[in-house]
């Protein structure tokens, strides 16, 4: 049950920092951000909707031999260039910068968030048939 409202409140969390991106986009423009990285730090958190529903599907089990799980792969674009773009503008003195460097820092905890989320469930899920196992033995 904690799990649909974490998931509920990681949907919202998303929608809500795309939009804010597009609210930033001429303060991310001035400080010589092209175009291109600015589109793929706003579509980033929705990627981390299509990472859950990666994690969640039956299939995922067929991804989870590869050595890196699908879903993962997929928060790496928002987690690195968060972080970037956010130090570059905090850095840039102007109100509307910071502002917009702390919505690309939010993208960047919340795609750590989201595989921490992922990685606990993982973990979860390997220990219960464990614990069943031992209880019926």
């Amino acid at each position: 049950m904690l799990g649909i409202v974490a998931l509920i409140f990681i949907i919202i969390l998303s929608v809500k920092l795309s939009l804010a991106m597009n609210k930033h986009y001429s303060a991310m423009l001035s400080n010589e951000i092209p175009p291109a990285g600015i589109r793929v730090i706003q579509m980033s958190p929705l990627l981390y909707i299509i990472s859950i529903v990666a994690f969640v599907q039956p299939i995922s089990w067929l991804v989870w031999l590869a050595p890196i799980p699908f879903g993962f792969l997929l928060l790496v674009p928002g987690i690195m260039l968060g972080k970037k773009f956010s130090m570059l503008l905090e850095r840039s003195g102007t109100d509307v910068g910071v502002e917009a460097g702390r919505t690309a820092s939010n993208i960047m905890w919340l795609g750590i968030g989201v595989a921490l989320f992922i990685a606990g469930n993982i973990a979860f899920s390997l220990m219960i048939p464990s614990v069943d196992y031992f209880m019926t033995h």
